[in-house]
């Protein structure tokens, strides 16, 4: 089911015609016939109208229609209707619904609706749009003098064979390039290739989860063709268990089950519970609801024997009838929230038991919180119900009570700028180790929705703070990444080594041993890193909707745009909406002291001699600051063009750096294929995003020339 339709204000162009920024945006990445084929031109014209825009010859890389779709779609969700999307894209509306739905929230992040777009179709220039069109190629063909290297992920890895991981407790991540809707569709090998499970050995890393369809793994009565190709989706389940297994590195499937179904797809009305939309939960009071989860999972795992399950039952998605904080069931309203999560739990656990299998059950409590409309005592008394057999698992930094420039807020979601754990995280983990279950602590450790588009944030000190905590109150297994935060980097090595030493552990000897010769001076600069990072202005708002994701990449107007940002998708003008709950001026006072204080490090990373782990280090700690920056900088020209002439002097100097995070950007990226990748968003921009945003930018000053 696809998003509705709406008509919405569209985004300003710099090209004279709109299938210009269309065949801007898309060449190369998909091939020129198909392009001329949604364009309804000849493949002869693509080519031309190309080399006029200042494009060079780039052969196409079917790499972006396979590894690279969310990318493809969110350049388009403003540009083509469904029906050009679908050919762009070379599939269906079915297909299209999937990756929507399925692909971690996709949909929200585009805004949950599809912006009305008119057909758009090639049509030869005028001279008046040819020599505009020149005028753009003078500025575009100096941009692209040099390539980008996308999708070359771990070449520069070691090809030699690696120990196999094992050591103390679990170190759970998410493979860096693995697909978040049904990871099983394609080839396995394609984003969890050998190379990189060697270097996840390396680092200590001894499992790996990845999102499980339960209804693409088992038969699903209530929708037989849902399932219809669930055994080759095992097949190559178990082939990567194996394969993984040789590296010491277990295999976890994420549940978000049992599954909402769309209502129109009920055959038995009974079955249907809670309601969502055009959603509807199978009825957590039904026993055919029951029976299809233990028997869905029992017959899975006694086939494929995964390393684990880990579950979600309080999130976002509609799963069990009381699983969103709105309860209208009529069966299922009555019943406590913690009751049904439990049960949810105890049921595949008991479904795992009876397989005879040593596949390890891990319940994670996201969302048995306030958020949820959970209270304290029903978080701990929904401890107290999971099946001994059951893991328990918290979100360390989940609900820690923070102060930022005078402002208290309550965190509710990852950071890796502040250390749990939280105190409600710290008494589920003690009230469930009392009662005998094996706990586990959710932490990033990497990066987080704080900046997420680099691999790595260079904040060690912050991580063996929040390692030390936690092994305070007996933690010793993790998961140590969301879908953001799998890069097989130093601080997975930093965890390693803190596992395996123990009270041995010196994080400075750790440096000197990482960075060599330059582990004295990265310990100084981290430090200012973690020191300034303590200083972002972190909330949900501007976790999820400011503009640091997209960073320099982002598109601006002049106008009001008259749109509400989306999940760490598109960011607009509202910038009201992502920094609340902070003051305008205490956000930006915020942003001031994160730059100054990592300007700090970076000046001392200067003087490192570099090569290897330390060029990496300067490479990501460079482009987080110019993600922070670009946050900072819209921020105030949104405040500004309120007031276009009398902020006229200041919005030019805005325009002017961002001129520069632009092309600093875009130098960064074409070194590094890792920055500005994400395994739930693909590449949130690319050298044509930050092309097309330097066009947008030197028209905005001649506009603002013209008009005041």
């Amino acid at each position: 089911m696809l998003p509705p339709v709406e008509k919405v204000k569209m985004q300003d162009l710099v090209f004279p015609a709109k299938w210009q920024t269309v065949l801007f945006s898309n060449y190369a990445y998909v091939s020129v016939g198909r392009l001329a084929a949604v364009l309804q031109c000849g493949a002869e014209d693509i080519v031309r109208e190309a080399a006029r825009m200042g494009l060079p010859e780039i052969p196409h890389d079917g790499r972006w229609t396979e590894k690279g779709y969310i990318t493809l779609i969110r350049n388009n969700w403003y540009l083509l209707p469904y029906r050009q999307l679908c050919a762009l894209l070379d599939c269906d509306e079915s297909r299209l619904a999937f990756w929507l739905k399925e692909e971690d929230f996709l949909s929200v992040k585009l805004g949950g609706f599809k912006p009305q777009c008119e057909e758009v179709r090639y049509f030869p220039l005028d001279e008046t749009q040819k020599r505009k069109t020149e005028e753009l190629a003078g500025t575009v063909k100096p941009l692209f003098a040099e390539r980008g290297k996308y999708f070359d992920f771990f070449t520069e890895f070691a090809a030699f064979p690696a120990a196999a991981a094992g050591g103390k407790g679990e170190r759970i991540v998410h493979g860096y390039l693995t697909p978040c809707g049904n990871a099983f569709s394609g080839d396995t090998e394609e984003f969890l290739p050998d190379v990189l499970l060697r270097a996840y050995a390396e680092k200590g890393v001894n499992g790996l989860w990845m999102h499980g369809v339960l209804s693409a793994l088992s038969p699903y009565p209530f929708c037989p063709e849902r399932s219809a190709g669930y055994r080759e989706n095992r097949k190559k389940l178990k082939a990567l268990i194996r394969r993984a297994a040789k590296y010491g590195i277990k295999i976890y499937l994420y549940f978000n089950e049992p599954r909402c179904l769309d209502i129109s797809s009920f055959e038995n009305k009974e079955l249907m519970g809670q309601r969502a939309g055009e959603y509807a939960a199978l009825c957590s009071s039904k026993r055919e609801t029951e029976e299809y989860l233990y028997g869905a999972v029992y017959d899975l795992v006694r086939e494929t024997e995964p390393g684990g399950i880990i579950t979600i039952t309080m999130s976002e998605n509609l799963t069990h009838c009381n699983s969103l904080p709105t309860r209208t069931c009529p069966r299922c309203k009555n019943i406590p929230a913690e009751e049904l999560a439990s049960r949810m739990n105890n049921i595949i656990a008991k479904a795992v038991r009876d397989s005879g299998t040593k596949t390890e059950v891990i319940a994670n409590l996201w969302g048995w919180s306030p958020p949820m409309g959970w209270t304290e005592e029903q978080t701990l008394r929904g401890v107290d119900l999971l099946d001994k057999d059951v893991s328990v698992m918290c979100v360390s930094e989940y609900g820690l009570q923070l102060e930022k420039g005078g402002v208290k807020i309550e965190l509710s979601e990852y950071s890796v700028a502040e250390a749990g754990p939280s105190r409600i995280a710290r008494l589920a983990l003690e009230r469930a180790k009392e009662r005998g279950h094996k706990i586990y602590a959710k932490i990033q450790v990497n990066n987080s929705w704080e900046c997420s588009c680099v691999p790595y944030l260079p904040v060690f000190d912050t991580v063996y703070r929040h390692l030390k905590d936690l092994a305070g109150i007996g933690v010793k297994d993790y998961m140590l990444s969301w879908t953001l935060g799998g890069y097989p980097s130093a601080t997975l090595g930093l965890v390693r080594d803190f596992a395996e030493k123990g009270e041995d552990f010196s994080l400075r000897d750790w440096y000197n041993e990482t960075f060599q010769k330059d582990g004295e001076r990265v310990r100084l600069a981290t430090a200012e890193f973690c020191k300034a990072f303590r200083e972002y202005p972190i909330s949900l708002g501007t976790l999820y909707y400011s503009p640091k994701n997209l960073g320099a990449a982002n598109l601006w107007s002049l106008q009001a745009e008259e749109k509400r940002s989306t999940m760490v998708g598109y960011s607009f003008d509202d910038y009201e909406w992502w920094i609340n709950p902070y003051p305008y001026e205490t956000y930006l006072s915020q942003y001031e002291k994160l730059l100054r204080g990592w300007e700090k490090g970076l000046a001392l990373l200067d003087a490192a001699e570099g090569g290897g782990e330390t060029e990496r280090l300067k490479r990501y700690a460079r482009a987080a600051y110019l993600h922070f920056k670009a946050d900072r900088l819209q921020t105030e020209f949104s405040f500004c063009k309120k007031d276009r002439k009398g902020n006229r002097e200041r919005i030019l100097q805005i325009i002017g750096e961002e001129e520069e995070l632009v092309l600093s950007l875009m130098a960064l990226q074409r070194e590094d294929p890792y920055i500005g990748f994400e395994a739930s968003n693909h590449y949130f921009y690319t050298d044509r995003n930050l092309a097309e945003k330097y066009l947008q930018l030197q028209k905005m000053k001649k506009e603002i020339g013209k008009t005041i």
